[in-house]
């Protein structure tokens, strides 16, 4: 019998098509069986809402209203934190998902394409993410320097697993009100709500990874072989999904996800040779 998993998402009136495409590719796919649980992010008309609850089975819309005003109390004492979810809407995929209710959080974003049916790995006590393809932070080389937290590498966020037991608002008002990482929060960065959840996953001796070769980031050459179950459609490579959607799955079979624990954090010097390659590759 396939178990039941509740899972987040956060999304808006924008891209409303791709996110219904991308979130039913993930539904249809699943071996287990998902109860969808969509934070809207104050965009969400009530037609918006109706279709979303029409082309996604076993889904309900949790409106940024009601969840302001459970959040607002919890919040109250951290005015950093506060402040960073009033600034941008990647916030609410810290705060909200992991407040408004008391289970360890098991989110996706409404970006991800799922190419075969796939059975989920057992997800429990240890942070599980998506492998990135780069350390994708908020802060610079130079700026890593000055930080004495340590953080795991190539951490996203668009499919993840957090317990509830690691999450601490406490050390994000730190966070927040650190000089280095504050930057974010003025700058806009949208990667600093990657960053945060990566420095909080550094309470954890280990974190885990979905395979990287299962569920991949989309990148300049459009990848699908035989090991890719879900690819991370971010920004320009949305366009994608018009050959993804071509495609028929080989087998009905289902594939099990594998998960790839790590313990090493990253180092300041791999960062800055990461940052140096990068930049040198967008000279040439």
């Amino acid at each position: 019998m396939a178990k039941q998993i509740h899972c987040k998402t956060l999304l808006g009136h924008q891209n409303l098509d791709f996110s219904i495409e991308c979130l039913q590719s993930f539904l249809q796919h699943s071996g287990d069986g998902i109860l969808l649980e969509i934070f809207e992010d104050g965009s969400i008309t009530d037609e918006d809402e109706a279709r979303l609850l029409s082309g996604l089975k076993n889904s309900v819309v949790v409106r940024k209203a009601r969840r302001d005003e459970k959040l607002k109390p919890l919040l109250a004492d951290f005015p950093a934190c506060k402040a960073y979810r009033d600034s941008t809407n990647y916030a609410q995929k810290i705060f909200d998902v992991m407040l408004f209710d008391d289970r360890d959080v098991f989110y996706i974003d409404s970006d991800i394409y799922f190419l075969k049916k796939f059975v989920l790995p057992a997800m429990d006590e240890m942070p599980v993410f998506m492998w990135d393809t780069q350390n994708a932070y908020s802060f610079t080389p130079l700026d890593l320097l000055k930080i004495n937290i340590p953080i795991f590498p190539n951490v996203n966020t668009g499919l993840f697993y957090f317990p509830k037991n690691l999450f601490s608002l406490a050390f994000i008002e730190a966070l927040l009100n650190d000089g280095v990482i504050s930057r974010g929060v003025k700058k806009g960065i949208p990667w600093l709500e990657q960053t945060i959840w990566s420095f909080l996953a550094a309470k954890s001796r280990s974190i885990s990874y979905f395979n990287c070769k299962q569920v991949i980031m989309a990148d300049f050459v459009l990848r699908n072989d035989a090991d890719t179950v879900a690819i991370h459609l971010v920004y320009y490579f949305r366009t994608y999904i018009k050959q993804l959607r071509l495609l028929q799955p080989e087998s009905n079979t289902a594939t099990q996800i594998i998960l790839e624990q790590h313990s090493a954090y990253l180092k300041k010097a791999d960062f800055a040779v990461e940052k140096i390659i990068r930049k040198i590759k967008r000279l040439v």
